[in-house]
Parts: structure tokens; sequence; C-alpha cells
């Protein structure tokens, strides 16, 4: 689920990049920096056999972005914080 959601970011961002770069108020130079260290982190979470640590990277980035992105514009806080409220309940349902 979180490797997909990785995949729709990515493909928005190679495809939609000046839209992304207007709706967070960054270069589009960014919105593609983000594109690549989301691929790397859906790869991970794609191919990880143990993929607790991947999760809580992938929370980790989305808490990050939140707080980066998401003062600005109440909607990117929403789903940059849903995004990691979806993988830290995945890390927590995981049996350990």
């Amino acid at each position: 689920m979180l490797a997909g959601g990785c995949a729709w970011w990515v493909s928005l961002t190679l495809l939609r990049t000046e839209r992304m770069a207007e709706m967070l108020g960054i270069p589009a130079s960014e919105v593609r920096a983000l594109g690549v260290r989301d691929a790397g982190s859906g790869l991970a979470l794609a191919l990880s056999p143990d993929t607790r640590t991947t999760i809580g990277v992938r929370v980790a980035l989305d808490l990050a972005d939140a707080v980066r992105y998401g003062r600005s514009d109440r909607k990117v806080l929403a789903i940059t914080a849903g995004a990691a409220a979806f993988g830290a309940l995945g890390l927590l349902a995981r049996p350990r």
C-alpha cells in the first residue's frame, strides 16, 4: 500500500512537476528531487524482506514533509500528515 502511494506521488512529480511546484511553493527541481527520493523509498518498501525499518523511514519522511511543506497550506499538511499516520498504523499493525 505504501509503495503504491509512493508510486502515485512519483508519477505526479514526473507528469505534473510544475503544478506540484506551484502547490508546494518550491522550485520544480526540488519537486523532482522529492520524486527521486520517493522512488527510492517505494522500491525499498516493495523489495525489502523486513519492511519495519523502511516503513519507519517513510513515516519520518512524511512527517518531515508535513513540517516543511504543510506550514503554508492546510491541504498539503493534511495529505502529508495523513500519509505519515497511515504509515504509522501500518507499522503498528505489523507482527513483531
